[in-house]
């Protein structure tokens, strides 16, 4: 019975001399402003774009997927299994025209950026497996896409493209 109480004693002791717990830490905002989301986000897709271009050439380094996340990952590899499937393939460069920022929307560390693309795609060739031209006629030469990129000053991520209603280009 002596050897319960002292025991009971000794864990009320040791409860009462606990320090708090450390207030857990603020997170830090992503970026100190809109502007600064608005040009890394744009420096991401230019990198993505000039992976998309390399990837296009053969490069065995090129990996544009490496830029996406999400449903703008799945696409690729969706589009990539496509034209394999079909013995299709792309050429070409697409060269940005113009990437305005739209809406920039801090959550804690983590940004949310939606921004429009016009992208000339006039250089673009669709080629089935004998390497003919088989490229849409009335494919347009700017496409237009409403573009969001997630993350945070060290990894910002394309989580979706989709094109845009009206003319923005």
């Amino acid at each position: 019975m002596v050897a319960v109480a002292v025991v009971a004693l000794g864990v009320g002791a040791l409860a009462g001399c606990t320090t708090e717990p450390e207030p857990a830490p603020t997170p830090t905002a992503a970026f100190a402003n809109e502007e600064e989301a608005f040009a890394a986000a744009e420096a991401v897709y230019r990198a993505y774009n000039e992976a998309g271009n390399a990837r296009r050439t053969g490069s065995p380094d090129a990996d544009p997927q490496q830029f996406l996340v999400g449903a703008a990952l799945e696409s690729d590899i969706d589009t990539q299994n496509l034209l394999m499937a079909d013995g299709l393939s792309t050429a070409g460069r697409a060269t940005i025209i113009s990437i305005n920022g739209k809406v920039s929307e801090p959550a804690g560390s983590v940004s949310t950026v939606t921004m429009t693309v016009c992208t000339d795609v006039s250089a673009l060739l669709l080629l089935d497996d004998a390497g003919a031209d088989i490229t849409p006629a009335d494919r347009g030469e700017v496409v237009a896409l409403e573009v969001v990129i997630v993350g945070d000053r060290q990894s910002l991520l394309i989580s979706d493209a989709s094109p845009t209603s009206g003319n923005p280009c």
